[in-house]
């Protein structure tokens, strides 16, 4: 018989699956591609950008995958590059190429965790991205739904599908998070969060 410390655990667990189920059921009301492994890389992501957060950089995380299995993943990378275009989704996707022996992703998709800026979401159709899911909107620089829509312009020569807001709530108060220790840190009063593409604030979770 299971002690009473293991049936909470369990308990738990299978809370935490219902949760999952429901949120995945509730995107595929919209998007109907969107699944479980969608919402796994997802979480990925936002370990990796917990992590990078730890080494100073604004906490972003990218993974690029192929049905199940991961092509390449990376975390934002400008203090530690000196690279202004070190931007989680960008460094991923030049790995993700090397990794592919091609610059055409077309068979991957990528989960971030906040909404892709202008140049980034440029990335994402010139490598010809199967599909996108991201965190937190960014109303400020964000380039797919909030002052742009790069990935579905008509214009382009590339589209590609995009569910944005999944696990928003997690991915801005990581950033929050990050930027109210570094105001701290610094004895700054200043209350603009900055990812460093310029100033903007990932509002809506």
């Amino acid at each position: 018989m299971n002690s009473r410390p293991e049936r909470v655990v369990n308990s738990r667990r299978r809370r935490q699956r219902r949760i999952r189920r429901a949120l995945v059921s509730r995107v595929r009301r919209r998007h109907d591609w969107f699944g479980e492994i969608d919402l796994r890389m997802l979480e990925r992501a936002l370990r990796l950008a917990r992590h990078c957060a730890r080494a100073g950089e604004v906490p972003v995380g990218a993974v690029v995958y192929r049905g199940d299995s991961i092509v390449a993943e990376a975390a934002n990378a400008r203090e530690r590059d000196s690279d202004p275009t070190a931007h989680a989704e960008v460094v991923a996707l030049r790995d993700a190429g090397r990794r592919a022996g091609s610059w055409r992703l077309d068979e991957c998709r990528m989960a971030v965790t906040l909404e892709p800026c202008p140049m980034c979401a440029g990335a994402l159709v010139n490598a010809r991205l199967g599909r996108l899911v991201f965190a937190a909107h960014d109303p400020k620089a964000g380039a797919c739904g909030s002052l742009y829509e790069i990935p579905i312009d008509p214009r382009l020569n590339h589209r590609l599908p995009v569910v944005g807001g999944v696990l928003a709530l997690r991915a801005a108060a990581q950033l929050r998070g990050f930027f109210r220790s570094r105001r701290r840190n610094a004895g700054s009063e200043d209350q603009t969060a900055v990812r460093d593409h310029g100033p903007r604030s990932p509002a809506r979770a």
